[in-house]
């Protein structure tokens, strides 16, 4: 039977550890948190509840061999960090529900009162799953994150206890990539699509870190053809007009005009009636001191959209500059 957890704060019994003595038992001693007059079996109810949110045994936190009758536990004894740690998350849950939730201006019928189960939700630490996997990172690189995701994965799929959906990995790629560790954040946003096969928020990460990777790293032909390719795996809805643009900005900013002018193109290649990415191209043209083209883009961006503010002026610096 499951007994205490985080929560042996509490009880012992007055059971000598000999031989096993009848379980639960009419009192317990050294009660510390727990009222000492709380009834046995709402006692063992309780500590039920405690080995379920945390996902562990009696022993956890209690003097005892596992397998042996629980009327041989020495639950009185504090001998274990856990159960004293337990004792102070006892009192933060009461202070939580009796001091400062009570003291919310108004509260919605049933009132909600948290629980251990509602920060553990069936783990010892109440870690979220992009801790652990950075913790995996830092410790062991790319091969021991992604053998730590996949265990998790096959142990909690489907349990409340982490949250294995498209922003996990995609949290964790954005450590690593500010990291400057570019090829295993990409690795990691491909992991994401592979285990999230239909999410475009998945395919769009993965897309962009993938293409930029490209660019950076294997030069414009390589960037196009990344482009190319993930545009036909994953469609406009994966690979969309606007996170192109996004990147094309990226790669400006970052120093790489020549770049971000090729993927501005391709991305008016595919969106030839957007009137948004001739404007970036023009930007982009103008970056690297082609006035001409720069020019041509920005009028097609007005024809496109007469309304387009930032064309006009844009125009009238470029011509003020010379250029026909």
């Amino acid at each position: 039977m499951r007994c205490l957890v985080v929560l042996a704060v509490l009880a012992g019994s007055v059971v000598p550890p000999a031989a096993a003595q009848r379980f639960p038992p009419d009192s317990f001693t050294n009660l510390k948190v727990l009222p000492k007059d709380i009834a046995p079996r709402e006692l063992v109810t309780l500590m039920a509840a405690f080995t379920r949110a945390l996902g562990v045994r009696c022993t956890f936190c209690h003097v005892g061999e596992e397998g042996r009758p629980i009327g041989t536990y020495e639950f009185a004894k504090d001998d274990k960090l856990p159960k004293r740690k337990a004792r102070e998350m006892i009192k933060m849950v009461q202070a939580i529900n009796d001091h400062h939730l009570s003291r919310l201006e108004e509260r919605v019928e049933p009132r909600l009162a948290v629980q251990c189960a509602t920060c553990h939700r069936g783990v010892r630490e109440p870690r979220t799953l992009q801790d652990l996997l950075l913790g995996a990172y830092g410790a062991g690189g790319l091969d021991s994150t992604l053998a730590r995701y996949r265990v998790l994965r096959e142990q909690y799929y489907g349990r409340a206890s982490y949250d294995f959906g498209e922003v996990t990995l995609t949290d964790v790629a954005t450590a690593v990539w500010g990291q400057n560790r570019p090829a295993d954040a990409v690795r990691l946003l491909e992991l994401n699509v592979e285990v999230n096969p239909t999410s475009r928020f998945g395919q769009t990460q993965y897309a962009m870190r993938a293409i930029e990777l490209a660019f950076r790293e294997r030069g414009v032909a390589a960037g196009v053809a990344s482009y190319r390719a993930l545009l036909a795996r994953f469609g406009a809805e994966g690979v969309p007009e606007w996170a192109v643009n996004q990147l094309g900005y990226t790669l400006l900013r970052g120093g790489k005009p020549a770049e971000a002018v090729e993927i501005f193109k391709v991305n008016v290649e595919a969106y030839p009636e957007s009137w948004n990415a001739h404007d970036s191209l023009g930007e982009g043209y103008a970056a690297v001191g082609d006035v001409v083209r720069a020019i041509a883009s920005y009028e097609r961006s007005l024809v496109l959209n007469a309304e387009n503010a930032n064309a006009r002026v844009k125009l009238e610096e470029l011509r003020r500059r010379g250029a026909p």
